[in-house]
């Protein structure tokens, strides 16, 4: 079965408790939901993925993998050199033609982490220091003009605050505003992002906001990292924290078109059971599989709430396990497990998500209620539902996605966490019989004629090739409406996929 073409997707996350006997009753037919008042597509002709670049020139085998983002760092300290105001843009002109003449879409990360060594006797003259480094972006957006580059201001400034700069918010915006002019100077169709906060961190957002950050009307795009909150699983927050920040934007934008992205999201691996830093506990895992499974749902969630572009921490090499590859493209280990979900997904999933939104069909649970809490504290474990529709002329696609954001993977589940001093501490047991990792999920399809149906299939997220991701399956239509098969889910999204012909085909 081809699944490039254009259709309909849907996506649904949950956790249930033990089915009743017998079959379930289904759902009752409930209209479809509206559209969402997000923001406008800023990048029609863009879907969601990106990457970091830590292995440059490898552009063949990021486009393989369907991306369509790369964020490229240009550092200050590197670029003007030898004299103020001279700018080497020799590796850089290399890197932005190598990824644009393959393509793909360039986020120009404008890296402001360390001082250049110039103007070092100015560092306690701020607006000396800030004036440069307005001068040295607009001299980039000048050399590339008309190229169609994102320019983004910085990376986590409360992280890497340049020696005291960036970590005040007021500072960062007085920068971020000169710099934004600069570059539309320069360029007036480039774009511009600002922020790139190393989560959703409200104080800081909420201080640069109010600073004016956005009232020049230079800002086209704020970024955060998708790190989301520290002390929940990786979609938990994220539809809250965006809702947030569009409220943020609709206060201070004026009106215009601004919108949010995620410029940086990763998961390292460690060795099972060493402590986790309570400062990044949340994004070490201790297996391939748990990293596997949270990248597919950081994806499934953020293409949900809209996020034009979602930026994975890292390509290529080490560093941790943050990789999509064991090495590089050339290894022969190929991808790690969440590349090739990373693939998959992009293969199924490749328009802009503001695309993507069902407007059209009803997609429910089957009453299939769950009480219990998450292993480790009293959260209720949530049920997400998520619907995609992809229109074409000739047919559409409709995907759903189940998964129960239990910690359970490799036949273990987490049995508690505790911090001690500035570290967390995780034990963990074998599955009982008792514990719900794999559980019943049946999903009701309203508002869809069945003999339009051409065709479901299981899509394996870890399948490792696409031709070997689809499954047959049989859908129940003896209702006069769609239903699933009850599906087993677990902690790595199960897909399915239903092909069908466009209305009066």
């Amino acid at each position: 079965m081809g699944l490039r073409w254009l259709a309909v997707c849907i996506v649904i996350a949950c956790a249930t408790g033990s089915g009743a006997a017998g079959a379930p009753a289904a759902a009752p037919l409930r209209p479809a939901a509206a559209r969402p008042s997000w923001e406008a597509p800023l990048f029609p002709d863009h879907g969601c993925w990106g990457v970091v670049v830590h292995t440059p020139n490898r552009g063949d085998a990021l486009k393989a993998l369907g991306v369509q983002w790369v964020r490229l760092g240009l550092r200050w300290n590197h670029i003007e050199k030898g004299s103020k105001g001279n700018y080497d843009w020799t590796e850089a002109d290399g890197w932005i033609k190598h990824y644009q003449d393959r393509g793909l879409g360039v986020m120009g990360l404008l890296t402001l982490e360390d001082l250049c060594p110039l103007y070092e006797a100015d560092k306690e003259n701020k607006e000396v220091v800030i004036a440069a480094i307005a001068r040295w972006c607009g001299a980039a957006a000048a050399r590339y003009r008309g190229r169609g580059i994102l320019w983004e201001l910085s990376n986590e400034p409360e992280v890497f605050p340049m020696g005291g700069y960036w970590n005040d918010p007021k500072t960062y915006a007085a920068m971020a505003r000169q710099a934004a002019r600069a570059i539309k100077r320069a360029d007036p169709q480039a774009r511009v992002a600002a922020l790139s906060v190393a989560w959703m961190d409200r104080d800081f957002i909420n201080t640069a906001l109010a600073s004016g950050l956005l009232d020049d009307g230079t800002i086209d795009v704020l970024t955060y990292h998708g790190y989301h909150r520290r002390n929940l699983t990786p979609e938990s927050g994220l539809e809250e924290d965006l809702g947030w920040l569009r409220q943020r934007i609709a206060r201070y934008g004026k009106g215009r078109q601004i919108i949010p992205a995620d410029s940086e999201r990763g998961y390292a691996i460690v060795p099972f059971l060493q402590p986790k830093a309570w400062h990044s506990w949340r994004n070490m895992v201790y297996s391939e599989s748990e990293q596997a499974a949270y990248l597919a749902r950081h994806y499934l969630e953020s293409i949900a709430q809209g996020v034009e572009i979602a930026v994975w921490y890292k390509d290529m090499s080490g560093e941790a396990n943050f990789s999509l590859w064991y090495g590089d493209e050339t290894d022969p280990r190929g991808l790690r497990p969440m590349g090739h979900v990373y693939r998959n997904l992009a293969t199924l999933l490749p328009e802009n998500p503001k695309r993507l939104v069902n407007d059209r069909y009803d997609v429910s649970l089957v009453d299939l209620r769950d009480q219990n809490s998450a292993p480790d504290g009293t959260l209720t474990v949530r049920t997400y539902l998520r619907s995609y529709l992809q229109r074409g002329e000739k047919q559409e696609r409709l995907v759903i996605a189940a998964w129960n954001p239990v910690e359970a993977f490799d036949g273990r589940i987490l049995d508690n966490r505790k911090q001690i001093g500035d570290d967390y501490y995780e034990a963990w047991r074998a599955v009982s019989p008792s514990d719900r990792v794999a559980i019943p999920v049946q999903v009701a399809i309203s508002g869809l004629v069945p003999d339009r149906v051409k065709s479901a299939a299981t899509y394996d997220l870890l399948a490792r090739t696409t031709d070997e991701a689809a499954k047959p399956l049989e859908l129940d239509t003896k209702s006069g409406r769609v239903l699933t098969p009850v599906l087993q889910v677990g902690p790595m999204p199960t897909v399915v996929v239903l092909d069908l012909a466009a209305d009066g085909k």
